[in-house]
């Protein structure tokens, strides 16, 4: 059975709202944040603009690394971010976005600051099996619509800033304390009459070196939408991040710079498998709820668990 125009519009946009949060169930130094969705097109009567508020679990344990494997101790995550999309005209969108992140470490103290050589005094000890949370990085980009027919295409330039000067040298770290900045094109296509939507964005993402090392990455997700009704959609996707960096050191040199900035140079590969369930709650909200599994570990903290919910409304 069709659905309206409106209707498919509005929870395929919090399908994807609840991609971009799933991307943050990577690694635990890695900290990959959540993306407002790319902007719709919708009737001028509803509005031009998109919020979205996500929460997130995740549960991630053992260092996993071509060559060998950390058994470790499980870190456990809370997110909660805001994200909110503004359509300029028909081309233009403007969209940012702010996570807060908690984690917790339940390991020793083997990333504590004052401990290394020579100390970091500077930088706050969070491995102490609690719940510590921070601003991660703000969001804020632009997307213009390229094709319209019959295949979407619309490019992307986000740029990612530190909200706050959380500590990055730890295992329960919430992300690598970088700027960054990420170019990319989303495509998207609804066959003709038929409930499906499909949609693909690849993005790459560019970071000043650390100690000479580059860690630029290439970001991918796909994701494929089955419309059951006018209130319930589905969707299958698969997300995923493959750069550059180094292996995370099996015998590390604890009085090294490198020891100190291992985190924000490690490559942090990954993919994940994903199912979703989207809720239409009236005519306005949609509820969003994302189980993800991750199939591919690099250089990362293997995820075991990673839930999502996310409520989005235009405005």
């Amino acid at each position: 059975m069709p659905c309206s125009p409106a209707r498919p519009v509005r929870t395929g946009l919090a399908v994807l709202v609840a991609l971009s949060a799933a991307l943050t169930a990577a690694h635990a130094q890695e900290g990959d944040i959540p993306r407002v969705a790319e902007p719709v097109r919708r009737a001028d009567t509803e509005g031009r603009g998109e919020m979205a508020l996500t929460y997130q679990y995740q549960r991630a344990e053992d260092l996993v690394s071509e060559d060998f494997t950390i058994d470790s101790a499980p870190i456990t995550t809370h997110l909660l971010d805001f994200a909110v999309s503004y359509r300029l005209n028909d081309r233009w969108t403007l969209n940012a976005g702010l996570p807060f992140i908690s984690r917790e470490w339940k390991g020793g103290p083997s990333h504590n600051p004052s401990n290394i050589v020579p100390p970091q005094h500077d930088s706050e000890f969070v491995d102490d099996n609690h719940f510590h949370g921070f601003f991660q990085d703000l969001r804020l980009g632009a997307s213009y619509l390229l094709l319209e027919e019959p295949v979407s295409l619309e490019a992307h330039l986000e740029y990612g800033i530190p909200a706050s000067d959380y500590p990055f040298f730890a295992a329960s770290a919430v992300g690598r304390n970088l700027q960054t900045i990420e170019v990319g094109a989303t495509a998207a296509y609804r066959p003709p009459f038929l409930p499906w939507y499909f949609s693909l964005r690849t993005g790459y993402v560019t970071t000043d070196p650390v100690l000479g090392v580059d860690t630029d990455a290439m970001r991918v997700t796909a994701d494929a939408t089955r419309f059951m009704d006018q209130r319930i959609a589905l969707n299958v996707f698969f997300t995923s991040k493959n750069g550059k960096g180094i292996s995370p050191p099996q015998t590390p040199d604890f009085s090294s710079e490198l020891w100190y900035r291992h985190d924000q140079v490690i490559r942090h590969n990954y993919a994940n498998v994903g199912v979703g369930v989207n809720w239409a709650l009236g005519d306005r909200n949609v509820l969003n709820f994302t189980l993800l599994k991750m199939v591919h570990v690099e250089d990362v903290f293997e995820l075991r668990d990673a839930l999502s919910v996310t409520l989005s409304r235009p405005f």
